[in-house]
């Protein structure tokens, strides 16, 4: 498999979904590249993890739900980019939520992400971002 990705990590605590978006993503990455967090501080400590194992931390992409318990997307998008958003210099975020809200669009252009998707994520989105 080729790509100009290396690993992804999905956020959402919907199995359904990430099921779903996994099985897309390993059309362009093998399965121990894509990394599976249920909340924001889940994610977190991946991302840690992959610090501390000294594992790739360029060329990544993190879809990023909205609406988690624990610590939602918001939560996680300004604790990321306090503390790792540097070292994950490569790395591109995309909300990918299923609120259409206008306002959660706006608090993601806040954080600096404008490049917000509407889940589910497809086959072409998914070709477009990851081959």
């Amino acid at each position: 498999m080729n790509s100009k990705v290396e690993w992804v990590l999905l956020v959402d605590d919907d199995e359904i979904q990430n099921f779903i978006h996994q099985r897309i993503i390993s059309k362009y990455l093998t399965q121990d590249k894509i990394y599976i967090a249920t909340n924001g501080e889940e994610a977190l400590a991946i991302l840690k993890s992959q610090l501390e194992n000294q594992q790739n931390t360029q060329k990544g992409i993190i879809f990023l739900d909205i609406n988690m318990p624990i610590m939602n997307g918001f939560q996680f998008l300004e604790k990321y980019n306090r503390e790792l958003a540097g070292t994950f210099a490569q790395t591109t975020v995309y909300p990918l939520s299923s609120s259409e809200d206008i306002m959660d669009i706006l608090q993601m252009n806040h954080l600096g992400i404008n490049n917000y998707l509407v889940k589910p994520l497809t086959h072409e989105q998914a070709g477009a971002l990851l081959k």
